[in-house]
């Protein structure tokens, strides 16, 4: 890997800790750490990256995404979070690196309804989009019209949302298409009074509140809800509310929620999901699966 050329990049940074860049605020560091200016500055870097065999790994908020205690090899880069354009009445873009929270604030100031979700989404436009995100009945497939990516070599491409394949928290952005980064996004809105988009947000935040640890560090659900019930439902049947590894606890308010408790290590929160798998397998015989993205290496064992 020829990574020495990273260097000279203006405002790059050598050995990130990358809890810094986490909600959750774990996770060990980035052999090279850059927020990008915008989606042309990402490119050339892709580019550059692909032909000298550097890995690229995007990160958006780092909500929804567990950095291992080794960090992550090659380049993380951060997109900058931008704000929406409108493009006409029934039409919004939203550049990859935006939150969707202040997406759905800044709809509502405008009296544009249908993104009123993305208040209970704690994660980026382009995250979203590719783990096909929801929050209170409505996901990304329900509104977007297409995206722009760039693939790993840096060249553009752009996805009709029919072409994504999108499942519950699924699209080919996962599968075949990994690897590609979403740079902006097209959503269909439709006019409503302001007030009105505003009571519907307020709501959402409202409930989100009053069920889910809102005030402590998690990465949202950690398990996707199997076919016809619900990984809380299971894991608070299981006994689990309360269980701990380290610093990683299941949290008492939202079962399906690991909570950063105080000095968590990812090691910490793999072992309590693995107790958490192997409790509701045994007592159910339903397999959970992760809804969090996994990104970069353990940490290096004493010795070796």
């Amino acid at each position: 890997m020829d990574d020495g050329w990273l260097a000279e990049e203006p405002g790059i940074r050598r050995q990130e800790p990358l809890d810094r860049h986490s909600e959750y605020g774990i996770g060990g560091p980035a052999d090279w750490y850059l927020r990008v200016r915008d989606a042309g500055h990402l490119a050339g870097l892709m580019r550059r990256c692909h032909a000298a065999g550097v890995p690229v790994t995007v990160i958006g908020a780092g909500s929804n995404s567990l950095v291992l205690d080794g960090g992550i090899r090659g380049l993380v880069v951060e997109l900058p979070r931008g704000r929406l354009r409108r493009l006409s009445a029934e039409v919004i873009e939203l550049p990859g690196g935006a939150m969707m929270p202040r997406a759905a604030l800044d709809c509502a100031a405008e009296g544009l309804g249908g993104l009123e979700f993305g208040i209970g989404v704690p994660g980026t436009c382009g995250a979203s989009v590719r783990g096909n995100a929801g929050a209170f009945g409505t996901e990304i497939k329900d509104v977007l019209i297409d995206c722009d990516t760039l693939a790993p070599d840096g060249s553009e491409q752009s996805f009709a949302a029919a072409d994504l394949g999108f499942g519950y928290r699924d699209s080919r952005l996962k599968r075949d298409l990994a690897g590609h980064v979403v740079v902006a996004a097209r959503l269909r809105v439709h006019e409503d009074l302001p007030p009105a988009v505003r009571a519907l947000t307020d709501a959402i935040q409202a409930e989100r509140r009053a069920t889910q640890p809102y005030d402590q560090r998690s990465l949202g659900s950690m398990f996707t809800n199997p076919p016809g019930d619900h990984a809380g439902r299971l894991i608070d049947a299981a006994g689990l509310k309360g269980a701990r590894v380290g610093g990683a606890e299941v949290s008492l308010r939202h079962a399906n929620f690991i909570i950063n408790a105080g000095g968590a290590t990812a090691a910490d929160v793999l072992a309590l999901c693995d107790l958490i798998q192997r409790t509701v397998a045994e007592q159910f015989g339903v397999h959970l699966v992760p809804e969090i993205a996994i990104l970069g290496e353990p940490a290096a064992r004493s010795g070796s």
